[in-house]
């Protein structure tokens, strides 16, 4: 074999070895190509998944058995109590005012009736007569109705029996609604005891008249009435005889009827009691209000 032919020989298998050796990489570099494809696609599928909205919500499935319930933890110890302040002055004592029916006692405040008394000026009178309460009673304006005298009857058409007969304590109004019923019914215009004793009303004072029609500012007190026999007789003896309030020394006439022609009085000079003409007879009044 000649020299050239040593040469071929020697050559072939390294160019066969190259080959293979190409094809191979070729190979490779196909995979990776394709590695690298499948990777951009995977991206993109997880980009869609992520995009996907969230479906509705399933409905929740049954409660489970409450567990046991844990230990109790321990309890924290309180701190040390901090040292007591000092005492601070004592503040001055308050101080109270009470007006009546009010009771003050160891600062306690109490709402108390307070009893009334004869010879007390209440409602623009004096109080002449008192229940066991002495919480009501009678009441005598502090004035007479009139500063002279006046019959008992309506004039000559009063001339009849009232049934005024009443006496006693609070007898008088009931007398007094009688007279002015049966002394009105022919003259509606009378002037007569019991008809002026009931239009008596008096401010607060006791002797200052109202004004019809009553300013609403004031205080006035009305509904009296002429006192029965017995009522004025207690007047007599509680204020006149005990100077509690002052009478003249006259005739004062009561609701108290005894007749067809007359009625009773009380002079109060002597403080006797009797009968007298309701026409011919002129006395003066002091009206009775009751509390």
């Amino acid at each position: 074999m000649n020299k050239l032919g040593m040469t071929i020989l020697m050559t072939l298998p390294f160019c066969i070895h190259a080959d293979i050796i190409e094809q191979h990489a070729a190979y490779i570099r196909e995979l990776q190509n394709n590695v690298a494809a499948l990777q951009v696609r995977t991206e993109q599928l997880q980009l869609q998944v992520n995009n996907i909205p969230e479906g509705k919500q399933g409905i929740p499935g049954e409660r489970g058995p409450q567990g046991a319930q844990g230990p109790q933890g321990e309890r924290g110890r309180a701190g040390p109590q901090g040292p007591r302040g000092e005492k601070g002055a004592q503040g001055e004592p308050g101080i109270y005012t009470s007006g009546d029916g009010i009771t003050i006692k160891d600062n306690i405040i109490q709402l108390s009736q307070v009893p009334h008394f004869i010879g007390e000026e209440y409602h623009g009178g004096v109080i002449f007569w008192m229940d066991e309460s002495r919480q009501h009673g009678l009441i005598a304006s502090k004035i007479d109705v009139t500063s002279e005298g006046i019959q008992w009857r309506n004039g000559t058409s009063g001339n009849k029996v009232t049934n005024a007969r009443g006496d006693g304590i609070g007898a008088g109004e009931p007398n007094t609604r009688l007279i002015i019923a049966s002394q009105t019914i022919d003259n509606q215009k009378g002037r007569f005891a019991a008809l002026l004793a009931s239009q008596f009303q008096i401010q607060a004072d006791g002797v200052t008249p109202c004004k019809t029609p009553i300013n609403k500012t004031s205080v006035c007190y009305g509904d009296w009435y002429l006192p029965s026999a017995f009522e004025l007789q207690l007047m007599h003896t509680y204020l006149h005889q005990s100077n509690l309030s002052s009478f003249a020394p006259d005739f004062y006439w009561t609701s108290t009827e005894a007749s067809v022609t007359n009625a009773w009085l009380i002079n109060f000079s002597m403080g006797e009691l009797i009968s007298s003409n309701k026409a011919d007879t002129s006395a003066r009044i002091r009206a009775v209000s009751r509390f």
